[in-house]
């Protein structure tokens, strides 16, 4: 398996990646995943240090994207979707994503990383109730389903949190 950075070439496989791991009972139907990506990829959001590809061979099996949000003037990155082909799900390769992302965060001296997601799957990354931060999502009832991983405690921003506009929140 190859871990880099996503390049506009990859973006069909991308969205096929996406459009299998979300896909409800009906496969004709584009999963709201899909069209998200495609908006976020076009936002002032979109950083490319943190849309990572996960590949087999040359075929993309899994993506994860982090865009930019803000509390206040401060920016924060807001971390989703994470997508991994159905048949390598279960093999590590969301894992690897996810550390990818940690490490390139990280890397840019970011003090944490905000998500929506199932607290289950996201705690072994580290992720945590954001309220326990300070962090107030944009929509009260995520509950403990909005987390937060923190990379540098001392320098977290604190206060609502807005994700990149296409989130529409």
């Amino acid at each position: 398996m190859q871990i880099r950075p996503e390049s506009f070439d990859d973006r069909a496989a991308v969205y096929a990646v996406t459009h299998a791991a979300f896909t409800g009972i009906d496969p004709m139907v584009e999963p709201d995943e899909v069209g998200l990506l495609q908006q976020l990829f076009d936002c002032a959001g979109y950083d490319a240090r943190f849309s990572i590809v996960a590949l087999d061979d040359a075929v993309v099996i899994g993506h994860v994207i982090a865009t930019w949000g803000k509390i206040g003037r401060q920016p924060m990155l807001g971390l989703g979707p994470l997508a991994v082909a159905p048949e390598y799900q279960h093999r590590g390769v969301g894992s690897i994503l996810m550390q990818q992302i940690h490490d390139a965060a990280e890397s840019a001296q970011l003090s944490g990383i905000v998500l929506l997601g199932s607290p289950g799957y996201y705690h072994r990354f580290g992720y945590e109730p954001a309220s326990r931060h300070g962090i107030i999502p944009s929509d009260p009832t995520w509950g403990e389903h909005f987390m937060v991983r923190v990379f540098d405690r001392d320098a977290l921003p604190r206060g609502d949190f807005r994700y990149a506009s296409p989130f529409g929140c």
